[in-house]
Parts: structure tokens; C-alpha cells; sequence
């Protein structure tokens, strides 16, 4: 299966295939990509490539960025937080080949993204960015780096505002539903709300992951969901946000 994944991927890389549609598997729930050779009608980022094996909230969180990230001019600058160990940054550099994207991490070990920064204060300028994608990263700031900051998600969404341009968007996942895990936040609609302030909603999508399968749900749903997952989920539940500064 492995060398096959590599083989597609190769393939996907050279331009020889694309995803021309999708099958549902009935027994998991979950959508697979259907191939072609022929010429593309319409480029777009395909995410399947990087998710492939995967069954974690990277499914539907990928799938979110590849339909609302939406750069309005050919050169639009894209910063990626949290992006150690993430192919994303790479993708979106090979779809919009001109886009400048810059991607950071804190991670205290060597890690392949572009900086080493602090989400808290990254030291950017003010209002130079167009975008920011933050993938299951928030939930962590403040948490991982030996002194607890229970503000650190707080101030990294202020960070975000900051060096966003006037029409600048994001897109942040955040788990979410009830209960506490000592690794990472799990958010509720209070701290939801007080995360996302100063920001207007653009888009929010809430997913839960039952019986194998993650599918979209309502907000309601979202928030009965207890935070008892398999070890590689962060939570059974969460919310994928495309907000406007």
C-alpha cells in the first residue's frame, strides 16, 4: 500500500493524474479519490494525497482549506502555524507556484518548516499577510513549551490579527465538544466565542467522528461529544473555521 500511495503521488507530482471525483466506501464512510489522466477542467488543491492512510480530523480539515482558501491575486502571501511535520505548506506552494508561503513552527527540535517562531509574537509586521492557516495548532500554544500559558491560544489569535491585512482571512480547526484533555484545550461555545473575537465568520463547519466515520454535524452535536478519542485524534469532534479580519 505504501509504494502504491508513492506511486500515485509521483504521478500526481508530474501532472500525469488528477482527481476527477470521489467514491464513498460504505462500510468507513469516508470518500476516496477517483483518478484520470485526461486534461484537467478546473485547478484546485488536491488534498487527497496528503491524507492518504490517514483517518484523523486531517480529513475534513484538509478537505476545508482546499475549498475556502481562495487567494485573491497571484502572488498572495500565506503563512502556515504549526506546520512541523505538515505537507500542506509544500502543496500549496505547488498549486499557486507563485504564492509566497512562509511556514513556522516552535518545535525546540530541528523540524522542515521554513522559521522557527512563536505564534504568540512572531515578530512579522503588521498587517502584511493576506492568509493564515492554523491546522490543530491552537489548541497547543502556550502548553508544550515547559512554562504553561493558559492565554497562549488568546494570544496567538490576537498575533494573527495583527499581521493579517484589512481583507485578510484565516482558516483555523480547533477541537471541540466537552470534556478535558491534559495534552491540548478542547473548546465549547464560550471559549469558542471568546477565541474568535474581533474576527467576523466567514464559514464554520462542526465534524464528529462516530463508528469509524467522520461526518459533518450541527453544532449541537458537536458539543455532546466527550473527549475520548483514539490517541492519534485530538478530539471525537471539531470545528473548522474561515474567519475575516
Amino acid at each position: 500500500m505504501t509504494e502504491l500511495v508513492r506511486a500515485i503521488t509521483q504521478l500526481q507530482e508530474a501532472g500525469k493524474i488528477h482527481v476527477t471525483g470521489y467514491r464513498k466506501n460504505d462500510r468507513t464512510g469516508l470518500e476516496f479519490p477517483i483518478y484520470s489522466t485526461l486534461a484537467k477542467e478546473k485547478d484546485t488543491l488536491d488534498f487527497h494525497s496528503l491524507v492518504a492512510g490517514v483517518t484523523s480530523e486531517r480529513l475534513v480539515e484538509y478537505d476545508f482549506v482546499s475549498r475556502n482558501l481562495l487567494p485573491k491575486t497571484a502572488d498572495a502571501t500565506i503563512v502556515e502555524i504549526g506546520s512541523g511535520g505538515s505537507a500542506l505548506a509544500p502543496a500549496i506552494r505547488k498549486f499557486g507556484k507563485t504564492f509566497r508561503v512562509l511556514s513556522i513552527d516552535l518545535a525546540e527540535r530541528e523540524c522542515d518548516c521554513d522559521a522557527r517562531m512563536d505564534a504568540r509574537s512572531t515578530g512579522l509586521r503588521e498587517s502584511v499577510i493576506d492568509h493564515v492557516i492554523c491546522i490543530s495548532t491552537l489548541e497547543h500554544v502556550g502548553l508544550s513549551c515547559g512554562v504553561c500559558d493558559e492565554s497562549g491560544d488568546i494570544k496567538a489569535m490576537k498575533e494573527i490579527l495583527r499581521m493579517l491585512k484589512q481583507d485578510g482571512s484565516a482558516i483555523v480547526t480547533i477541537p471541540f465538544g466537552s470534556g478535558y484533555m491534559r495534552s491540548h484545550r478542547v473548546y465549547d461555545r464560550k471559549n469558542l466565542s471568546r477565541l474568535i473575537k474581533g474576527f467576523s465568520v466567514a464559514k464554520i463547519e462542526f465534524y464528529c467522528y462516530n463508528s469509524g466515520k467522520w461526518k459533518k454535524c450541527s453544532r449541537a452535536a458537536a458539543e455532546k461529544t466527550k473527549a475520548i478519542v483514539p490517541e492519534q485524534f485530538h478530539n471525537a469532534a471539531c470545528v473548522c473555521l474561515l474567519l475575516k479580519k
